[in-house]
């Protein structure tokens, strides 16, 4: 059972019904990592999580709803994480790279939470226009601090994200070791518009990545599907 998942140890101090919600989500995120998110079950799901099918129904409309509410809980937490991570950086070189190779390293380091961020990815406009309007932020502050020397526009904001998405997925078939994250980051600078040399030292720097911080890590807030 995933009763002691990263959401359901945050969730632990609080109510049974709060409880009951963050077990739903851990488990979930097991199943659709090990069935994928057409195969996967309520029926699994709730007995993953230790629980009758009706508690299922207390907490979500139906399994719709359950994958928006995982997949935007899952990448709001990456993204947090790194946004504290690059609170004190302006530099949107820097942040590029950082956030790249951060977002692989949490994916691989937590799989189930990145097998199904990138299975819900596809399935998700909402949660596809939120990556990139994530992304499109320090691409804009890279233009605007002159670091990036190509038009800023929606075909480019995707090109950088498939990047990303090509490593993460070559990176949990096992078709590409750690060096990953720094490769397609320094491609991505590259495409960019940054110098050669810049764009290579700053991908392959040695970085600090930053792990889940389980008490900071919340089921509320997580954007349920309309």
């Amino acid at each position: 059972m995933s009763k002691s998942g990263l959401f359901a140890t945050k969730a632990s101090h609080l109510g049974k019904r709060a409880r009951s919600r963050a077990q739903l989500i851990d488990a979930a995120l097991a199943v659709f990592a090990r069935e994928g998110l057409e195969a996967a079950s309520i029926n699994e799901i709730a007995r993953e999580a230790g629980m009758a099918n009706g508690t299922f129904y207390l907490h979500f409309k139906d399994k719709e709803e359950l994958i928006s509410v995982v997949a935007f809980a899952v990448s709001g937490e990456i993204a947090r994480e790194m946004d504290e991570a690059m609170a004190g950086n302006d530099d949107a070189v820097e942040r590029v790279s950082f956030g790249t190779r951060q977002f692989i390293h949490t994916a691989i380091e937590q799989l189930n939470w990145g097998l199904a961020f990138f299975q819900a990815f596809w399935v998700l406009p909402e949660l596809r226009d939120q990556v990139s309007r994530y992304l499109r932020g320090d691409l804009e502050r890279g233009a605007a601090q002159g670091a990036f020397t190509v038009p800023i526009d929606d075909f480019l904001v995707d090109m950088v994200g498939s990047l990303v998405n090509a490593a993460l997925f070559a990176r949990m078939n096992g078709n590409a070791g750690p060096e990953a994250g720094s490769k397609v980051a320094e491609m991505q600078l590259r495409l960019l518009g940054v110098e050669a040399q810049r764009a290579k030292e700053v991908a392959w720097r040695d970085m600090q990545f930053v792990g889940i911080d389980r008490t900071k890590v919340t089921v509320f807030g997580s954007k349920p599907r309309e």
